[in-house]
């Protein structure tokens, strides 16, 4: 693979966790990724890129977009920024004619995510999201056997996404619980990844109905300060989908599940058989056949734990044999990535999966407002 240089934009929680990532891939792929550098970061203060550069371990360090846009060294840009960003870094790099890897999700909201894909087709620019859990080789396990039909009809799904971190009412108001920065609240967060994984294993989500909640409407605008502030994200969502075949599900998260770490579980029922699989059990996916016979003592039938673990082919290392770990996924998502871009194609999950998963969010907010089943529009 030719020399790929990434110019990283923002390097805050999710800015190091695709640093690492990047890092690991010349390991795990030798052969392809022995020419991948880190050859830029941009954050907003001189301090703050100065520093990212030093730990990240990037050529050169920026504090405005365009510059970092511009560097000859740079052939991707990745866009790890808050989701307000998203807009100004993707046209930024789409006008200089560089890839995009995006963290997801693409924008603020369809509208913005039109214009993006619209300018990146005209461009010719390849854009790259940030769904890894894709890359979990137990759900790529899961989307080899619903393609081979082992599940037969698939009757109807659940998908839920649980974590528990703004249950203390203390926690500060941060970006993430305004709307005019973050686009929604855990539907965005969180359901993103579910809208992805339902859209990928089954099919193009046709309507919704949603429910939203908001557990805490004021917040400390900074930590220990008296003065409150307004959450005006969801703090948790409730859906009902119908697939484009129409086939039934829910998806449900929240971000106040009480005891809950990153608990991302799906469940999917067919006429011939059925799925299950739970992130905080990664390295295995449980299947129920049936079409083995019943009988005494429940004969043949029962739930059988698929080793999945971490099956990457042709990766250097770690061994399949070895426990998955969550960045690897990362890492992953942007091996795809690049591959796809070094080969002309288009990536998966690509513009398209962006845009589409952002008309669910704007589907999905229109039904909890209006109480009625929302269709929604073509990607």
């Amino acid at each position: 693979m030719a020399a790929i240089g990434i110019g990283l934009v923002g390097y805050g929680y999710i800015g190091r966790v695709h640093t690492l990532s990047y890092r690991e891939l010349p390991l795990y792929y030798p052969e392809a990724f022995s020419k991948l550098s880190l050859a830029a970061v941009c954050t907003s203060r001189k301090e703050t890129a100065q520093a990212a550069a030093a730990e990240g371990g990037y050529s050169s360090w920026f504090t405005d977009v365009g510059e970092l846009v511009s560097d000859s060294g740079v052939t991707v840009v990745d866009c790890s920024t808050p989701n307000h960003q998203h807009r100004q870094t993707l046209l930024a790099a789409i006008a200089a004619r560089k890839h995009i890897y995006c963290e997801k999700p693409l924008a603020l909201d369809g509208a913005e995510a039109r214009e993006i894909a619209r300018e990146a087709q005209k461009a010719g620019v390849s854009v790259g999201i940030t769904f890894n859990f894709r890359f979990v080789p137990a759900l790529m396990r899961a989307k080899q056997m619903i393609a081979a039909g082992l599940l037969g009809e698939i009757y109807t799904f659940r998908a839920e996404y649980y974590h528990s971190g703004y249950v203390d009412p203390q926690r500060p108001l941060v970006w993430r619980m305004k709307k005019e920065l973050s686009g929604g609240g855990a539907l965005v967060d969180l359901g993103s990844h579910l809208i992805d994984l339902v859209r990928h294993l089954m099919g193009e989500i046709e309507s919704v109905r949603a429910v939203t909640k908001i557990y805490i409407p004021q917040r400390p605008i900074e930590p220990g300060s008296q003065t409150l502030g307004e959450v005006t994200v969801d703090d948790a969502a409730w859906l009902q989908v119908r697939l484009a075949g129409g086939n039934l599900g829910t998806i449900e998260v929240s971000r106040y599940a009480t005891g809950s770490l990153d608990d991302l579980n799906l469940e999917i029922f067919g006429s011939k058989g059925a799925l299950r699989f739970n992130l905080m059990d990664a390295n295995w996916l449980y299947w129920f056949d049936a079409g083995k016979a019943g009988g005494f003592l429940g004969g043949d039938r029962g739930w059988t734990r698929l080793e999945t673990v971490q099956h990457y082919k042709g990766a250097a290392v770690p061994p399949a044999r070895s426990i998955l770990g969550w960045t690897r996924t990362h890492a992953e998502c942007q091996a795809a990535f690049l591959r796809a871009v070094a080969d002309g194609r288009e990536p998966e999950p690509g513009i398209r999966d962006g845009l589409a998963t952002q008309l669910v969010l704007d589907a999905a907010y229109a039904s909890a407002r209006s109480d009625t089943w929302v269709e929604v529009p073509t990607a």
